[in-house]
């Protein structure tokens, strides 16, 4: 197909077909994950005890749940159509809406390895995205150089039609894009990276 040729992607949640997922993996030379991989350095009960008291408050548990809801067909398999194309030498690749995408929508789940921060190491790594529970810093990121799914293709905007939003499920924050606006049929999807990442 070559660097610039573009690949739709039917996404289930997070799951490609496997022929698909192999395609996708090969021709941008990454792993397809359909979840979350931890590092072995990553200490998920300590994280899981922080997200139990983070649901303490009846105001994020009740945030939380209504996401859960208000997203649920999309996180138990609703799929999206979706490219990824070759925009420009600048910017190289993004991910675009095959068909309308409705107010409200979930494109996808941010997938990579968490592992532990390492600022002088991961400062040129551009597929980097913090690993929160809510405001709370758990020192932890999720890298998608390697390893990750379709989201990893998504690119800033100061006027995005995504956003992202982290939720707590089996006490683990995950993060998921979903769109602000209705996206018309092959609109790049976009996302503000925020001013940390410019820092």
């Amino acid at each position: 197909m070559g660097d610039c040729g573009w690949l739709m992607v039917e996404t289930a949640r997070n799951f490609l077909i496997p022929d698909e997922a192999e395609e996708l993996s090969k021709q941008y030379d990454f792993t397809y994950l359909d979840s979350l991989i931890y590092d072995k350095n990553v200490d998920t009960i300590w994280i899981q005890k922080k997200a139990e008291c983070k649901l303490l408050d009846p105001q994020f548990r009740s945030f939380n749940r209504w996401n859960l809801a208000l997203f649920k067909r999309e996180l138990s398999g609703i799929r999206q159509k979706m490219s990824v194309r070759c925009i420009d030498e600048l910017k190289g690749r993004g991910l675009f809406a095959d068909n309308t995408l409705a107010e409200m929508t979930c494109v996808g789940e941010y997938l990579g390895l968490v592992k532990k921060r390492n600022k002088k190491k991961d400062k040129d790594n551009s597929y980097i995205f913090e690993y929160a529970i809510d405001t709370f810093d758990t020192g932890y990121v999720i890298d998608a150089e390697r390893q990750g799914n379709h989201t990893r293709f998504i690119n800033h905007s100061d006027q995005p039609n995504l956003l992202s939003r982290w939720l707590l499920i089996d006490n683990l924050p995950r993060i998921i894009f979903f769109t602000n606006r209705r996206v018309e049929k092959d609109e790049e999807l976009t996302v503000d990276y925020g001013p940390y990442y410019w820092e």
